[in-house]
């Protein structure tokens, strides 16, 4: 199995790629919001009604209405969506992996939300342990450190109408979870002025000491995230076969030696970026265009392709993610001087 330095290099890389692309993805989504509630909270709403008639001598007369005003109300509503895509890798053990929501005001006014976590929900393979709850910083990617944790009552995010905020919910994986075994958390939003059935009011509680009413959402709102234990194992082996210029099997100067470099990955996941080097041993010359990646020819110059022999040492990358399980051979030949 790959040490626990090593996986984590590959848990990390692909986690930073999956939320830099989830990230992408909400600041898209972004864009397309329009209001959801409507006209802003306390906004006056006011309206004059006129008549024009002639009078009986024939001319022209406007009468005014009194005056009708009202305030718009404050709308409680908000939406909880996972941004991960899919579970989260993680090994077992594991400790403050992150998952990713986001928490959108879709309400009509400012408003403060409570936020909760539950990594004890049924129906999955085991039970994450829950660490915390952290507020993003505004790129939509976890940074221990710079990001800030949540204290309930104390930091409560207070949000425009419209205006989302990335979530992250921490938890560490026990050990002992075989893989594909899946531990599931949740994230709950609730609007602190209060939640309940739909067309609930709490008078003068609202912005600017209007009502506020409880929307569709019943203010309040949740979404799971998920864990799936993927532990990654991987090897290189190297064996070798000599020819001699007699078409036997002595090293003797002359001989070529044909080596053959097999990099198996096991268990589930991807890894990126991962590169073969070999270099030349000494007392012997590459072989010139002998270098191949499963069966394919490689040219020896840094192109397009993924080899090249860079005068000492042979260097081939393999593709890029790649998922277990999978077997990649690279092979070249040298020559005894």
């Amino acid at each position: 199995m790959v040490q626990r330095g090593g996986s984590g290099w590959f848990r990390r890389r692909a986690r930073a790629q999956g939320v830099f692309a989830l990230c992408a993805l909400w600041l898209l989504a972004a864009s397309w919001q329009v209001q959801a509630a409507g006209t802003a909270a306390g906004t006056t709403i006011s309206n004059t009604a006129t008549v024009n008639y002639t009078d009986s001598n024939g001319n022209p007369q406007t009468a005014s209405s009194n005056t009708t005003t009202l305030q718009v109300d404050e709308l409680l509503d908000v939406t909880v969506a996972n941004n991960d895509g899919g579970n989260v890798q993680a090994t077992s053990p594991d400790s403050e992996v992150p998952t990713s929501f986001t928490v959108t005001n879709t309400g009509n006014g400012n408003e403060a939300f409570s936020l909760t976590a539950d990594s004890t929900l049924g129906g999955d393979d085991f039970d994450p342990s829950l660490i915390k709850i952290v507020l993003d910083d505004g790129d939509g990617v976890y940074e221990p450190g710079i990001d800030v944790d949540y204290v309930a009552g104390g930091n409560d995010p207070v949000l425009a109408p419209d205006t989302p905020i990335v979530v992250f919910v921490i938890n560490d994986i026990p050990g002992g979870r075989a893989d594909g075994d899946i531990g599931k958390t949740e994230l709950t939003a609730a609007a602190t002025t209060g939640t309940g059935a739909a067309g609930t009011v709490f008078a003068g509680q609202g912005d600017g000491g209007v009502d506020a009413v409880v929307g569709a959402t019943t203010a309040e709102a949740d979404d799971q995230g998920g864990y799936v234990i993927s532990q990654i194992s991987a090897s290189l082996t190297k064996s070798q076969s000599v020819q001699d210029p007699n078409g036997g099997g002595s090293a003797v100067p002359g001989a070529i030696i044909t080596y053959t470099l097999e990099f198996t990955l096991s268990g589930n996941g991807d890894i990126t970026d991962a590169t073969v080097t070999d270099p030349i041993p000494a007392n012997t010359s590459y072989v010139p265009g002998s270098l191949t990646l499963n069966g394919g020819s490689l040219s020896d110059a840094a192109d397009a392709d993924a080899g090249q022999f860079t005068g000492s040492q042979i260097e081939v990358a393999l593709p890029s993610p790649l998922s277990a399980p999978s077997t990649q051979t690279v092979t070249f030949k040298v020559e005894i001087n």
